[in-house]
């Protein structure tokens, strides 16, 4: 499970979205899409990733909403993370 230390951007963000630089949302092994973690040492809360190059490498960009429930102001640092979903292979035996 990679993580990644950023720093919280706070604009006009709708939802529960956390816009990354491409460069850290690949560093974590995610995609625009996938479900992100951010935590701090109190408090966690998960944002759907989008990709924007004009976000600065090593932030996020999060709505109000999101920054509440962290309970955190801008600048201040979160940790990512970004865990690959569970594939199921079903086993067939030999015949």
């Amino acid at each position: 499970m990679p993580e990644k230390r950023v720093s919280i951007k706070i604009g006009d963000v709708a939802g529960n979205t956390g816009v990354f630089n491409p460069a850290d949302l690949s560093a974590l092994g995610a995609k625009a899409g996938d479900d992100v973690e951010l935590y701090t040492a109190t408090r966690a809360w998960t944002v759907t990733a989008k990709v924007d190059a004009s976000v600065p490498s090593g932030a996020v960009l999060v709505g109000k909403g999101v920054a509440a429930r962290l309970d955190v102001e801008e600048g201040a640092e979160v940790t990512c993370s970004w865990t690959p979903p569970v594939t199921e292979e079903k086993y067939e035996p030999p015949p």
